[in-house]
């Protein structure tokens, strides 16, 4: 039977047919999503923003990440790859801009960030499906680093140039503007991957198809959930809560590049490892974030900025181990037509994490941060311990589905 598959289409002539363009609208991408993050300390200074102001500015890009994934991955199932990711890595630009006007009018900045959400989310996911089905070995790590360079680039550059540029609430976004301008034309070149077969019983299908299947909530979601609260936790909570008296811009720029460096740094031994002992590589990134969150706390309990450098480390090295393990993961067990889908539903639980800066900052109106971030460690640890568990029971059922994906079923 006819159905819907990802399939290598003919090349037009001129195009260049490799992931790498796709992985530089995606590093842009994640550079714009993630510039705002080292400027969170000046938006609060300078435009006044108190209680969480910020920090929910900041979260509120997981609100229209999630839409922008769940819609973007099926739709890039449905319509092809270049169809999604090109148009809304355009748009980035111009939500940067967007961001730039809210220097003068902040509740622009709401406006950008939500947008940003919904931008990168449909990116993301079809993004990392076209590369992969452009590069089958090697796609899903080349726009994992991808985005986790971005991410990291991103806010350095916005700090360094916020730190003694004039007039940094706008000018801290262009160096993402002359990326962007670079990128997106590259990106027109590359091949399209995913040839569209009138088939209408699958049309009448969810979008996230392998959403409901056990194995994804009993082994991805538990681990999923973790990548991005680490690593916020070191560059958007703590530099805010426990700052340092010279160049504090810079400060939360390297704090932000060394957390995703780190995170980068870490994907490759995922990597690695997951060839041999893929259960080991979730192991391994709940352990790191588990041991970040206990320097985390003690970097706010202790008053010690320079601790924070231990919690970016630990926690971006989790990071990279966590998100590398969610995303082959997903890969390994998706069905022909699933893949971008259920990658979006992948991204949409990383994702979650984005709250934890506000959540916490809420609550350390009534319980100390110290003690919030000591709690997230023992819940870490807690799924740490579920997820040994069900590895090891669902290591039958993985068999199961890398056969069917196998057999193209």
């Amino acid at each position: 039977m006819a159905a819907t598959t990802s399939a290598s289409a003919p090349s037009r002539p001129g195009r260049a047919a490799g992931p790498g363009a796709v992985a530089l609208i995606m590093f842009g991408v994640g550079w714009g999503a993630n510039q705002f993050a080292s400027l969170l300390g000046l938006y609060t200074g300078r435009l006044h923003l108190g209680d969480g102001g910020a920090q929910a500015m900041f979260g509120i890009y997981a609100l229209g990440l999630v839409p922008g994934l769940v819609l973007g991955g099926p739709a890039s199932d449905r319509l092809g790859r270049r169809w999604i990711a090109l148009p809304f890595a355009s748009v980035s630009a111009l939500v940067t801009m967007v961001l730039m006007a809210g220097a003068s009018a902040p509740g622009l900045l709401y406006v950008g960030r939500f947008l940003a959400g919904i931008v990168t989310g449909a990116v993301l996911a079809a993004g990392t499906a076209w590369a992969k089905e452009l590069s089958p070995r090697s796609g899903t790590r080349i726009t994992a680093l991808a985005v986790s360079a971005g991410f990291g680039a991103g806010p350095l550059a916005a700090s360094l140039v916020a730190q003694w540029a004039p007039d940094p609430l706008v000018t801290a976004y262009v160096p993402h503007l002359l990326i962007m301008a670079a990128a997106v034309p590259l990106a027109f070149r590359v091949r399209e991957t995913h040839v569209r077969r009138p088939n209408p019983e699958r049309t009448r299908r969810p979008g996230l198809g392998g959403i409901g299947r056990a194995r994804f909530w009993q082994v991805v979601a538990p681990v999923a959930v973790w990548t991005f609260t680490g690593p916020v936790t070191a560059f958007a909570l703590l530099p805010t809560q426990v700052p340092v008296r010279h160049l504090p811009i810079v400060y939360s720029g390297i704090m932000t590049a060394l957390t995703l460096a780190a995170g980068m740094a870490a994907q490759p031994v995922a990597r690695r490892l997951e060839g041999r002992h893929p259960r080991l590589v979730a192991r391994t990134g709940l352990t790191g974030i588990i041991c970040g969150l206990a320097v985390a706390a003690l970097t706010v309990g202790l008053d010690a900025p320079a601790l924070n450098a231990v919690a970016a480390l630990l926690l971006g090295g989790g990071y990279g181990f966590v998100l590398n393990f969610s995303l082959t993961e997903v890969a390994r067990m998706a069905r022909p037509g699933e893949l971008a889908g259920l990658t979006a539903a992948a991204y949409a639980l990383v994702y979650v994490g984005m709250f934890t800066p506000l959540v916490l900052t809420r609550l350390d109106n009534v319980v100390p941060l110290d003690a919030l971030l000591a709690a997230l460690a023992v819940l870490a640890s807690a799924c740490l311990a579920y997820v040994w568990r069900q590895n090891i029971a669902a290591r039958p059922e993985a068999a199961e589905r890398l056969r069917e994906c196998s057999a193209g079923r």
